[in-house]
C-alpha cells in the first residue's frame, strides 16, 4: 500500500526505512536526520503509531493523522504544548483561568478531547478541560493529532479526536540540549535534557522551568503569572531483537496567580504520571502489556492579597490506574488484527465529594482488522466499554483508503464516539450563597454518544502537497444543566444535541531550502433544539507559515494565524447576544548559529500586537523573546 500525508506539512527528510503491514522496522529507521535539506513537503515513510495503535507508515494510515515533527515544535518557538498546536489548521483553543488553555477540534471542546501521552491518557482536568499549556515541548519528539470520534480504539472522551504526544525514545545515541530564553511579560526559560546508552539500554532525561507574568485569557494583569517546574525521565532496555522494556515518567508541579475583581485566585497543581511496558514482536506477531499510573492534585485558593494567607481552600485528587495488553498479528483472508483489553480505575478525592471519596472501574475489549488489496485497503472495528457507574457502550467504525493513483490517497470513514459522564458530572456539589443557587452533581447520566462522517482527499507531489476534507458530527445526549428546581438548585442531564461539519484546505509548496503552507477551516456547529450557534467555536480559521533555511544553517519564519468572530453568548432562543472580536496573530523568528555548536533565537509574538481578542484563552499582546540554545553534536 502506498499513501500520503500529514496536515500543515512537514519538513525534513525521512531517513525512515519503509515498514511492514505489520509495523516492524528496524532500529535504524528511527532518527530523522537533523541536517537534511527540506525538500519534499510530506513525510511519505515517517512512523506514526495513533491511527492504529502500533506503528506504521503514515502514508499506509486510514485515517486523516496531523503530524508535528520535532523540527516543527522547534520552529513554533513554543515551550508549551497549546503554544505549539494553535496554528495547526482546524486546532482552537479551549477554556481560560483556573482551567488552562485545552483544544478544541472539529467543534468539540477540551472536555471531549482526549490527551496522550506515549498512548496513555493523564489525569488533570479542570472543569472538564484538560490544560495543554501545562506540558513542555522539550521532552516532545512529535505530536500526533487524529481529529474526529476515536473512541473504537482509546475509549471515552475521544468524541472530538486524540492529540498523542510522543516523547524523544531512547536509542543509544548520545544526544544533549539546552535552551535559556528570556522575554516580555515576565518570560524566563530553561531547559536541558540528554539522552544516550549503550547498546542494549537506553536513557532520556528533560528538565525544564518556565515562569510567565500571563494566564490563560486575562492579558496583561499586573497581579498574574505562571511558573511550571517540570521533569521527564525515561529509560529503555532492548536485550534482544524481540523483546524490549520501557519505562517513564512525568512530574510537573504549577503555581498560578490572577485576579479577578479586587480578589486574587491562586491555583497550585501537581502532576504526576508515570508507566512501564514491555513489547514482544516474533514473526508478524506484537504483544505490548501496560500498566500506567497519573495522579493530579489541584489546591484552589483566594486572598485580598498576592500572597495567599492558609494553605487552606477547595481541593481535590484525581487518580488514574490504567492496565492494558494489545496484541497485533495475521488476521482472516491476509488481514491483519489488532486486539486488546483495558481495565481502569479512576477515582476523585475531594470535599465536595459526598462521603470524600468516589471511584469507578471499567473493563474495555477492543477489535480492529485491516484488510488490503491492490489500491484498496479498508479497517474496521469495535470498542465494547463497560462501567460500574452507568452500564456497556459500543464504539464501531468504518474507514477505507482507496490510492487510485501513486501521489492521490481519497479516504471515507464513519465511525460513534462516547464520552462517559466524569465524576463533577456525577458527584460534585457546588454552592454559591452570594447567588442563591446550587449546582448538585447526578449519578444517573448516561455516556454522550456521536456518529461522525469523514471525507478527504490528498495529493503529494515531490514539492506540492493538498488535502482537503468535509467532516460531520451528529451528537446525542451530551450534559448540560437544566431547569433549576424550586429551592434554585441546578442539575446535570443528558439534554444537548446538534450538529458540528466543516471543511479543511491546507496546502504546502517547497523551493530548495524554502517552505510555504497555508490552511483554513469552516466549522459550523449548532445546537438542536434552538438551531443556534455553539458558542465559543470560530467559524472560520486560516493559517499562513513561511520558512527559510536548512536546520544546520541560518533560519527564519514568519507564520499568521488569524481566528475569526466568534459568539460567546446567547439567549434562550438561541440568539447570539455577544461575540468575541476576530484576532490575527503574526509571529516572527530567526535563528542564528554561532560557533561551539550554539545558537541565538530572536522572536516576536504578535507583531501587529492585535488586542481585539482581549478575552481569547492564551492571548498575550505583543511579545519579544531571546535566548541561547546548545546541542552536542549526535553520535
Amino acid at each position: 500500500m502506498r499513501r500520503i500525508l500529514v496536515a500543515g506539512g512537514v519538513l525534513a527528510a525521512c531517513a525512515l526505512a519503509p515498514a511492514s503491514l505489520a509495523g516492524q522496522r528496524p532500529d535504524s529507521a528511527r532518527a530523522v536526520r537533523r541536517d537534511s535539506v527540506a525538500r519534499a513537503p510530506v513525510m511519505l515513510d515517517a512512523i506514526v503509531v495513533t491511527a492504529a495503535r502500533r506503528e506504521q507508515r503514515l502514508k499506509d494510515a486510514v485515517v486523516t493523522i496531523e503530524l508535528v515533527t520535532r523540527r516543527e515544535l522547534e520552529q513554533s518557538g513554543s515551550s508549551d504544548v497549546a503554544g505549539a498546536l494553535v496554528g495547526r489548521t482546524g486546532v482552537q483553543l479551549d477554556g481560560g483561568v483556573p482551567s488552562g488553555s485545552g483544544l478544541l477540534l472539529q467543534g468539540f471542546g477540551s472536555q471531549r478531547v482526549l490527551v496522550l501521552l506515549d498512548g496513555q491518557p493523564l489525569a488533570g482536568r479542570i472543569n472538564g478541560n484538560f490544560d495543554v499549556s501545562r506540558l513542555p515541548t522539550a521532552m516532545i519528539e512529535r505530536v500526533e493529532v487524529v481529529k474526529g470520534p476515536q473512541s473504537t480504539l482509546y475509549g471515552s472522551d475521544a468524541i472530538g479526536g486524540v492529540v498523542n504526544l510522543i516523547t524523544r525514545q531512547p536509542d543509544g545515541a548520545f544526544d544533549a540540549h539546552a535552551q535559556a530564553l528570556a522575554g516580555s511579560e515576565g518570560r524566563r526559560e530553561v531547559a536541558a535534557g540528554a539522552a544516550g546508552g549503550a547498546a542494549r539500554l537506553g536513557y532520556t532525561l528533560n528538565f525544564g522551568y518556565r515562569t510567565v507574568d500571563l494566564a490563560p485569557g486575562i492579558p496583561g494583569d499586573a497581579g498574574t503569572n505562571a511558573r511550571r517546574v517540570d521533569a521527564a525521565p525515561r529509560l529503555r532496555w532492548k536485550p534482544n531483537s524481540a523483546f524490549a522494556v520501557d519505562g517513564s515518567a512525568l512530574l510537573v508541579v504549577e503555581r498560578q496567580r490572577y485576579r479577578t475583581g479586587q480578589l486574587f485566585r491562586f491555583a497550585d497543581n501537581t502532576l504526576w504520571s508515570g508507566r512501564v511496558g514491555a513489547t514482544w514482536q516474533r514473526n508478524g506477531r506484537r504483544l505490548v502489556p501496560l500498566f500506567s499510573y497519573s495522579r493530579f492534585g489541584h489546591l484552589s485558593r483566594s486572598a485580598l492579597g498576592p500572597v495567599p494567607v492558609s494553605d487552606s481552600g477547595a481541593s481535590d485528587v484525581q487518580q488514574l490506574l490504567q492496565a492494558e495488553v494489545t496484541y497485533t498479528g495475521p488476521a482472516p483472508a491476509n488481514g491483519l488484527l489488532d486486539a486488546g483489553l483495558t481495565l481502569k480505575r479512576e477515582a476523585i478525592s475531594a470535599d465536595r465529594v459526598s462521603g470524600g471519596l468516589r471511584a469507578l472501574r471499567a473493563a474495555e475489549p477492543f477489535a480492529q482488522a485491516t484488510w488490503g488489496s491492490g489500491p484498496v485497503t479498508v479497517t474496521t472495528g469495535a470498542r465494547l466499554s463497560w462501567s460500574e457507574q452507568w452500564g456497556t457502550s459500543l464504539a464501531p467504525r468504518l474507514n477505507a483508503l482507496w490510492r487510485p493513483r501513486e501521489r492521490l490517497a481519497l479516504r471515507a470513514g464513519v465511525g460513534r464516539g462516547y464520552r462517559a459522564p466524569d465524576f463533577k458530572e456525577l458527584y460534585l456539589d457546588f454552592v454559591n450563597a452570594a447567588a442563591g443557587y446550587a449546582v448538585v452533581g447526578n449519578p444517573n447520566l448516561r455516556p454522550e454518544r456521536s456518529l461522525n462522517v469523514t471525507l478527504g482527499a490528498e495529493w503529494a507531489g515531490d514539492r506540492v502537497y493538498a488535502r482537503a476534507g468535509v467532516f460531520r458530527n451528529r451528537f446525542t445526549d451530551f450534559i448540560e444543566t437544566g431547569e433549576p428546581d424550586v429551592s434554585g438548585t441546578y442539575s446535570y442531564a443528558n439534554i444537548a444535541r446538534g450538529t458540528t461539519q466543516g471543511v479543511e484546505i491546507e496546502g504546502a509548496i517547497t523551493f530548495g531550502t524554502a517552505r510555504a503552507e497555508v490552511g483554513y477551516s469552516r466549522l459550523d456547529a449548532r445546537d438542536e433544539r434552538t438551531g443556534g450557534r455553539l458558542l465559543g467555536r470560530a467559524p472560520h480559521t486560516a493559517r499562513m507559515l513561511l520558512s527559510v533555511g536548512s536546520s544546520s544553517g541560518r533560519r527564519g519564519s514568519v507564520g499568521a494565524t488569524y481566528t475569526g468572530t466568534t459568539p460567546v453568548q446567547r439567549d434562550a432562543q438561541g440568539n447570539v447576544t455577544r461575540e468575541r472580536a476576530a484576532l490575527l496573530r503574526v509571529d516572527l523568528r530567526v535563528v542564528q548559529p554561532l560557533p561551539l555548536s550554539l545558537e541565538a533565537v530572536a522572536a516576536v509574538e504578535n507583531l501587529l500586537d492585535d488586542r481585539a481578542g482581549v478575552d481569547w484563552p492564551g492571548f498575550t499582546g505583543r511579545r519579544f523573546t531571546a535566548g541561547l540554545a546548545w546541542r552536542s553534536v549526535r553520535r
